[in-house]
């Protein structure tokens, strides 16, 4: 089949005309040539400069290049081995000749040397004559602590004049002599050594003055004079980095990158043989971490007769050296996060394995509870969350450290010591609590150790192997618990096969150091997903993310960067959909010439009363506000950066809308950039890496159902709509083929529940007769059957039985139901919300096995298709959830107690049915009563661990009194019916086949805005408006909106997903059918 056809007006890229899409290709209406690739001359001048000094460059090297000449500041994200000081080198050189000023910070005397030495070699080679520390008409002025005295004297003499082109120093020239630099200002800075520039604010607003910056009264003014490009840090940036996000628009993240390619072992076992066994068995290159100095100390005590081993401390250091050199073979020091050994190492060709001997553990003790963070103290005090004499403290336990609470505070202090010196050794998840001590899992310190045994590079990352001794069983199985949050999976030591995994360790380092000359393993990629809070959680995966703000017009957009084991991939959000069909062109929104064409148009949103519309207007239809919002800046915005990336991914949600969003995008960037779609059901790094391994094109079929969708949506509701507005003399009423049949149920429910019946009621055996109007009765009860039953518990949620349980027992409704499910999906804690299959994937079970142990039977609830059930994404609860939040392991967006609620719902549902049948006893009796016998069953009991975590299965009562009784009759007038709460609503939707999960709750929430309903106690009741109108749509174009004919549509828009029906002949369908109401 044909691809869709659409026409996006007003975006041309080039005359901003139109923009028309037939098939796979993006055209301009007035035939600009939009495949050529226009490089500006400054860019193409450059890069011809870059060939002559060093050669092609790399494809990020290009990106950087392009940000740089637009004056763009910024963090560079790379992997080791890019380029990245030849290049800052080279593009400096550029600003020189281009009679610029520009400054080069480097590390070390030993670079700074290199890159002079460097520069020598680029002017030979582009014939120009530049001179070092002379005065000359290409000056290069250098400085570092081995220059000789003539050279320096030559230095201070041009740096006092100011005469110079490049400045070329070490970061501890701008903090002693930035004297000789005030008054200056540069045109591009480039930092190699930003960790140095971050020691002091100092720095960092010298820096800011170099750059045309001013500091008056304390406070800054001015613009950005030049450009700066710094590398990302390697320790925690805290808040120094601020003015550079204030005054740059970027933040300079860190380069600790979470991409590892590293085989995790566990050792039952912390003797000095077993070690001495893996490092024959490993080789030479093995770094091997202490529980404390004095381990480390009576390690290497132990090897250093057997083994070319250097000890690593504060106070030690040289060892470091001769490791560097290949004078020894190993270093122990000890497993600290800011250690020597754990952050400061970077030796990735030379460090194959690590060793850590016990577990990275935090404890904290009972004597120091009284020194512990608050935050500290609230995650002890969710730990202690079940025992009374904390459960007082929990209301208050986020507030806590408020001057206010501080009495409530060293109460709790007390609370949690009486707790600790009471405490057998137990284990709690992830946590191993003991008499006078909780021991806490220290998984950044492991994986940062870890890590340097696995570097990324351009090619790719090196193979690495990490071994974990611990013989305490609570520690080690804590410790395995909270790897499987960041992922990490262990393989038992005599799993391994050793000839195998030395081979991969030293192969990648063989191929890696070819690599520098081969084609680039790791290239830049723009990611785009529909939330910031999806962005970030996404660029949170692979470490610490380089942020930039990027301005258009009024509107800015934030980008994260972050480097994966394929992409250095720069991540933002769409914020939902691009474009919308036009109001006032073609037939509504469609030119229907030579087939159908959409006429699609950028969407606004005022920012004020966040109405969103299509038409070009200045100011908000709805409040006359000009804080507009135009997504036509965004695309501008992408447009960037796909030409600057040179590739596109589209990781929007995996169903027909994302789908719809994912094509505008790959139509409105194709001409930029290679655009490709990534699906994933859940927002989790395991799951975002595999979708970033397996790339696919758009599926077009998907596309088709969503514009047939739109476009019917479109249709029906204006044309219906219009014959409101006339016939009510109303602009605000509106109607739709999906609402008016679920307006109808409304309507004839609330019809309906105005009839009463009289009702006899008896409580003792909760037992309800109609007509039965005695006072008092006699009654006879006989229990005819016990009976066991084993049952099967209920199924995972779909998105109705979600919005069913979430309105019936959190009483939220539909549309705040679907919101709270939407931020768990984009913080990653549940798979996708949208889905009416329970079908349950591999993962899915072996996440349930996890959590339930020997009660876990496990299910799969075949459904047809790729969707899966709606569940958790881990196996952790809710308790658990909240505690790692507190501590920090887990990263979450506005997260409140309902959100935590609905986690908890479909956690328990979801373990429930994987859990093996519960037993129910069921008692059977004949109740007889005024000359009636009536059945009654009722469940007595029920046992098993799928009841205990999803109570609401079944309804337990107490057993009926047996014999004769004369009961009181309680006598009440009834509806026959009960009106609809919202999730009987969307009960009926399901069944009845109208609409779908994705718009359950949009159908009921739009019949709320309209005014055509209200809810009461619960229970939804129409409005007279929405009497009227319904009536009006039912007497006089029933045919259009009838359930029947609602469904059937449904069913067509399925089968076009599915690739069994051509939409056109639906949309042609669909048109003849809204003529005749036009």
């Amino acid at each position: 089949m044909d691809g869709p056809k659409a026409l996006y007006l007003n975006l041309c890229p080039l005359c901003f005309g139109n923009l028309k899409v037939e098939g796979e290709n993006s055209e301009c209406e007035r035939n600009c040539n939009l495949e050529s690739s226009v490089l500006s001359f400054n860019e193409k001048e450059f890069l011809d400069f870059f060939k002559t000094c060093i050669g092609e460059p790399r494809t990020l090297q290009k990106l950087w290049a392009r940000r740089i000449l637009r004056g763009e500041s910024f963090a560079a994200v790379a992997p080791t081995g890019i380029g990245k000081t030849s290049f800052g080198a080279v593009i400096a050189f550029y600003f020189a000749l281009k009679k610029k000023k520009a400054y080069i910070i480097l590390p070390t005397t030993l670079l700074v040397e290199q890159v002079i030495n460097n520069l020598k070699i680029y002017a030979e080679k582009a014939n120009l004559k530049a001179s070092f520390n002379e005065e000359s008409d290409l000056t290069i002025l250098f400085f570092h602590s081995n220059l000789d005295k003539e050279l320096r004297s030559k230095f201070e003499e041009n740096i006092k004049k100011k005469n110079f082109h490049l400045l070329v120093t070490t970061s501890q020239f701008l903090s002693k002599a930035f004297k000789k630099l005030e008054g200056l200002t540069f045109d591009f800075i480039f930092i190699d050594d930003v960790d140095a520039i971050l020691k002091t604010s100092k720095n960092v607003e010298k820096v800011l003055q170099l750059l045309g910056f001013k500091k008056i009264e304390g406070k800054w003014h001015g613009a950005s004079k030049g450009t700066l490009m710094v590398s990302t840090a390697t320790a925690k940036v805290g808040a120094k980095t601020k003015l550079f996000r204030k005054l740059l628009n970027f933040d300079v993240g860190a380069s600790m990158y979470m991409a590892r390619n590293i085989e995790d072992i566990i050792v039952f076992n912390k003797s000095i043989d077993s070690i001495k066994s893996i490092l024959k068995r490993m080789g030479k290159g093995g770094i091997l971490y202490a529980s404390s100095i004095r381990e480390a100390e009576e390690i290497y005590e132990e090897l250093k007769n057997e083994f070319k081993i250097g000890l690593v401390s504060a106070k030690r250091k040289s060892e470091y050296n001769l490791f560097e050199e290949g004078k020894i073979d190993y270093l122990v020091g000890t497993a600290f996060y800011y250690g020597t050994l754990v952050r400061g190492l970077d030796l990735p060709e030379r460090i194959r394995y690590a060793v850590f001997i016990g577990a990275p553990t935090i404890k904290v003790k009972t004597e120091n509870i009284n020194n512990v963070t608050p935050k500290m103290l609230k995650v002890l005090a969710l730990i202690f969350r079940r025992e009374d004499s904390i459960k007082k403290y929990l209301p208050i336990i986020q507030v806590i450290d408020k001057h206010k609470y501080n009495n409530e505070r060293e109460e709790l202090k007390k609370e949690i010591v009486k707790l600790l010196e009471l405490s057998e050794k137990k284990a709690e998840l992830d946590v191993v609590i003991r008499k006078g001590e909780v021991i806490f899992p220290d998984l950044k310190t492991y994986i940062q150790g870890s890590g340097r045994t696995s570097r990324l590079f351009t090619g790719g990352l090196t193979k690495g192997a990490s071994f974990l001794l611990e013989d305490d069983e609570e520690v080690l199985k804590a410790f395995i618990n909270r790897a499987e949050i960041y992922d990490l999976k262990f393989k038992k030591i005599d799993e391994v096969d050793f000839n195998s995994l030395i081979k991969e360790i030293d192969e990648s380092r063989i191929v890696l150091k070819q690599a520098k000359s081969c084609e680039e393993a790791i290239k830049p990629a723009l990611l785009i997903v529909e939330s910031p809070t999806k962005a970030k959680q996404i660029s949170r995966f692979f470490g610490h993310p380089a942020a930039r703000v990027i301005k258009e017009g009024k509107d800015s957009i934030v980008l994260y960067e972050v480097p994966t084991s394929r992409y250095i991939l720069t991540v933002t959000a769409s914020l939902g959909h691009l474009v919308d069909l036009v109001t006032n062109q073609g037939f509504f929104g469609v030119t229907i010439n030579n087939g159908f064409t959409p006429l699609y148009i950028t969407i606004k949103r005022c920012k004020k009363c966040l109405t969103q519309f299509t038409e070009e207007k200045d100011s908000c239809p709805k409040c006359g506000s000009t804080d507009i919002e135009d997504a036509k800046n965004r695309i501008n915005i992408f447009r960037k950066i796909a030409g600057d990336t040179g590739f596109v991914i589209v990781g929007t949600d995996p169903d027909s809308e994302g789908e719809k969003i994912a094509w505008d995008i790959k139509n409105l960037l194709s001409n930029f950039s290679i655009v490709k779609r990534a699906e994933f059901h859940e927002v989790t790094k395991r799951a975002v890496q595999e979708a970033l391994e397996n790339l696919k094109d758009v599926n077009e079929s998907l596309v088709k159902a969503q514009i047939v969708r739109r476009i019917e949506d479109r249709w029906i509701g204006f044309a219906l709509s219009q014959k409101l507005w006339k016939t009510f003399n109303n602009m605000n009423l509106s109607a739709g083929r999906a609402q008016t049949p679920v307006l109808g149920w409304i309507v004839e429910r609330a019809k309906e529940s105005r009839k009463k019946v009289k009702i006899g009621y008896i409580p003792e055996l909760d037992l309800s007769i109609e007509n039965l109007d005695k006072e008092w009765v006699n009654v006879k009860v006989i229990k005819v059957k016990e009976e066991l039953k084993e049952v099967t518990p209920l199924p995972p949620y779909t998105t109705d039985t979600m919005l069913k349980d979430g309105n019936a027992l959190i009483k939220a409704s539909a549309k705040e139901v679907m919101k709270l499910a939407q931020d768990l999906f984009e913080n990653g804690l549940i798979t996708y919300h949208r889905t009416d299959s329970t079908r349950v994937s591999d993962l899915g079970k072996r996440i349930a096995k996890e959590f339930l142990s020997e009660n876990y039977q496990g299910r799969e609830w075949f459904t047809e298709g790729a969707h899966e059930c709606i569940r958790p994404t881990r196996a952790l609860p809710k308790d658990v959830i909240q505690r790692l939040i507190q501590e920090g392991v887990i990263q979450i967006e506005k997260l409140t107690l309902k959100h935590l609620i609905l986690y908890d719902l479909i956690f328990r549902r979801f373990m429930a049915s994987q859990c093996k049948p519960y037993k129910i006893k069921v008692n059977r009796y004949i109740i007889e009563v005024n000359e009636k016998k009536i059945e009654k069953e009722i469940i007595v009991e029920a046992d098993g661990k799928a009841i205990e975590l999803y109570k609401w299965s079944v309804q337990i009562k107490k057993p009926l009194p047996e014999g004769e009784f004369k009961f009181k009759v309680e006598i009440k007038y009834m509806p026959k019916v009960f009106p609809y709460a919202q999730f009987e609503l969307i009960r009926e939707m399901h069944e009845k086949g109208i609409g779908r999960p994705s718009t359950y709750a949009t159908i009921i929430d739009k019949i709320f805005l309209r005014g055509y309903s209200f809810e009461r106690k619960g229970r939804v009741l129409p409005t007279k408006k929405g009497i009227q109108v319904y009536y009006f749509l039912k007497n006089n174009y029933e045919k259009f909106v009838s359930e029947e004919r609602t469904k059937l549509l449904e069913a067509k828009m399925d089968a076009i997903e599915k690739g069994e029906v051509d939409y056109k002949e639906v949309l042609t369908e669909l048109y003849s059918e809204v003529s005749q109401i036009t």
